[in-house]
């Protein structure tokens, strides 16, 4: 299932990725909720893969799995479950996504089990249908895919897919010190909210730097 969030580069070729977030329905009418079972106790370490195991242009199936880095952690918060990730250098694919990470041209997807998943159809549980709308209530979080845009790669089937990079990260890269940003919200923002804010900051702070081209 693609998932349109941001994979944010967060450190020397490490991601912070929203695989999985919450209310944001794709292009078959499904989502995701803060009640939605990942089983994430059994899948705590998802497999990190290059577009589902299909070659750049999505024209040929890979002859063997691309595995593009390693997991570090799952974690849910406000706006969805996130994954830390490790790119691993020595794949070229994964540097073709850390220099698009940078561009914010990076898909994400969350691949399941799917004779596992269910959706929720008015109250009812079912056997997970992908063309069909709902509630995602059960998706064992097995596989977290990622992708360059464009190249004729596979398009995101949610709107939002995007991929932008940490500011720290790209200052650090730069030889630049990263001001501190202080927030006048004395805490009454939630952290939902407050993770749209520094996602605008980080976007308008990439501009100036020539960064963030989108």
């Amino acid at each position: 299932m693609e998932e349109n969030q941001a994979v944010k580069a967060v450190g020397d070729w490490e991601l912070d990725v929203l695989a999985i977030p919450f209310g944001s329905v794709d292009a078959d009418g499904q989502w995701f909720d803060e009640n939605t079972d990942i089983m994430h106790d059994a899948f705590t370490t998802p497999l990190a893969v290059y577009q589902h195991g299909i070659e750049q242009g999505a024209k040929n199936v890979q002859g063997k799995l691309i595995v593009v880095g390693k997991t570090q952690t799952l974690e849910k918060r406000a706006d969805g479950w996130h994954v830390r990730l490790i790119l691993d250098k020595a794949v070229e694919a994964a540097k073709r996504l850390m220099e698009a990470a940078k561009r914010g041209m990076v898909a994400v997807s969350s691949g399941s089990i799917s004779h596992l998943a269910r959706l929720d159809i008015g109250n009812k549980v079912i056997p997970y249908e992908k063309n069909r709308a709902g509630r995602i209530a059960v998706w064992p979080f097995a596989e977290i895919s990622l992708w360059e845009q464009g190249n004729g790669n596979m398009q995101p089937a949610n709107r939002f897919a995007s991929a932008m990079p940490v500011v720290k990260a790209i200052y650090r890269e730069a030889g630049i010190s990263f001001p501190e940003i202080k927030s006048d919200t004395h805490g009454v923002l939630c952290d939902a909210k407050r993770a749209e804010i520094a996602k605008q900051k980080s976007k308008e702070i990439l501009k100036k730097l020539g960064v963030y081209k989108k």
